[in-house]
């Protein structure tokens, strides 16, 4: 018994990083969305200002500008493609621990209090 509830340990902290990385995943997600916008935004810009004969005097701020967005969304997604390794890695440990223990064991948000999803209220109502 006593492996199991170490097991159940080892699930609920593998669910947790789990969820921390998908956290960042999902906010790196709307980070890279708005580099993206602003991007476009600054070439909507020039544009404009090309059509209206004023791209020559704008050009140097548009490309200073857009180099940053260009800059800015690069480092997004790198930073994007590491959280998703995490993620990645941290799905299949607790994929791992789901099959060694058989189930997925509910986490309170304060501690670890032993319930798991065999005697959830959940499970016993029959509804998910």
């Amino acid at each position: 018994m006593g492996e199991d509830a170490d097991l159940e340990k080892r699930t609920i902290e593998a669910l947790q990083r789990y969820r921390e990385a998908l956290a960042m995943a999902e906010e790196l997600e709307q980070e890279e969305a708005a580099a993206r916008r602003e991007l476009f935004k600054r070439l909507g810009r020039f544009e404009i200002a090309s059509l209206e004969d004023r791209a020559s005097a704008a050009r140097p701020d548009v490309i200073q500008a857009g180099q940053a967005a260009i800059s800015r969304l690069n480092e997004v997604r790198l930073a994007l493609s590491k959280a998703t390794a995490t993620l990645d890695s941290a799905y299949r440990t607790l994929a791992a621990l789901d099959e060694a223990l058989g189930y997925i064991p509910v986490a309170g948000t304060a501690k670890f209090d032993g319930m798991d999803a065999r005697n959830s209220p959940e499970e016993s109502s029959g509804s998910v």
